[in-house]
């Protein structure tokens, strides 16, 4: 994982989804509600007929939020999530605008049965919490990264270019398929001046180049274990306009994901990108 050669373990919640629609949001108010959902396997898994259940709950249970515009939802399994899938995940996060959120609270067990075809049903319930937006996002607040490259060797270091389009202040998370950091601002446990600036505000058009703190040049740097050949490290980008701290002492993708849906959406830019690290044996 990109690091700065510290080592952070992470809690996963064992299913975690999200609800995105098509169209722009702002964090206005959080809807609890129960929902079910049902699934016929036919020529699929029995895995994949409960994510298809998870579906189905999640579009009633945004129904039941009183939301009936047209959507689609990203999912994923955490407990057997690969980093291709992590990736495929939190790519459509960053490129799909929504007009709702949802995170999955908890799922009870499925139940199955059987159709007068002999097709297994899969039924599941859910509890939920909906987040529900009413403005669009700002097009004029965004932000470029430049020097990131797709493919790294465990050798070397991962540095890049920021350049925001206004004044904001910026949030780095690194996740893969076991773990999840915060690159950056970065709290040393060891010693305070090895800590980031925790409020700098990023100038308007001005490039800063990372890692910013003179201790981590050339760059950032990866640790591969012994026994793996690739990882695939997922850098997510969130800048904002007003400084919202992150206050948790542990970071997860379920706190991530939870503290940004409830940033406004014209308060936010948000950006993903994936980099493969490989074994240089």
């Amino acid at each position: 994982m990109v690091t700065r050669n510290q080592k952070y373990q992470c809690f996963f919640v064992l299913v975690f989804f999200v609800f995105l629609c098509t169209t722009g949001i702002s964090a206005q108010e959080k809807i609890k509600v129960h929902a079910s959902g049902t699934s016929i396997s036919r020529d699929i898994t029995i895995k994949e007929a409960l994510k298809e259940a998870i579906i189905d709950a999640q579009t009633n249970a945004y129904k039941k939020a009183g939301i009936t515009e047209h959507v689609s939802v990203a999912t994923i399994l955490f407990e057997e999530s690969s980093g291709d899938e992590v990736k495929k995940y939190f790519s459509d996060i960053s490129t799909i605008e929504s007009n709702a959120s949802i995170i999955v609270d908890s799922i009870y067990p499925e139940k199955r049965s059987f159709d007068e075809s002999g097709n297994m049903v899969i039924s599941v319930k859910i509890d939920a919490t909906v987040f529900k937006y009413n403005k669009k996002k700002d097009p004029a607040f965004f932000f470029n990264i430049e020097g990131l490259k797709d493919t790294y060797y465990e050798n070397e270091f991962i540095s890049f270019s920021f350049t925001p389009s206004q004044d904001g202040y910026l949030k780095i998370f690194v996740i893969d398929n076991m773990e999840a950091i915060m690159l950056y601002p970065f709290k040393s446990p060891i010693a305070e001046y090895l800590s980031d600036e925790k409020y700098r505000l990023f100038r308007k058009g001005e490039t800063v180049n990372f890692p910013i703190d003179p201790a981590y040049k050339p760059g950032y740097s990866i640790e591969l274990d012994a026994d793996k050949e690739t990882e695939i490290n997922n850098l997510f980008f969130v800048y904002i306009k007003k400084d919202i701290p992150w206050i948790e002492s542990n970071v997860s993708i379920r706190k991530i994901l939870l503290w940004i849906y409830n940033i406004p959406i014209d308060q936010r830019s948000i950006k993903f990108q994936s980099v493969t690290i490989r074994n240089i044996k």
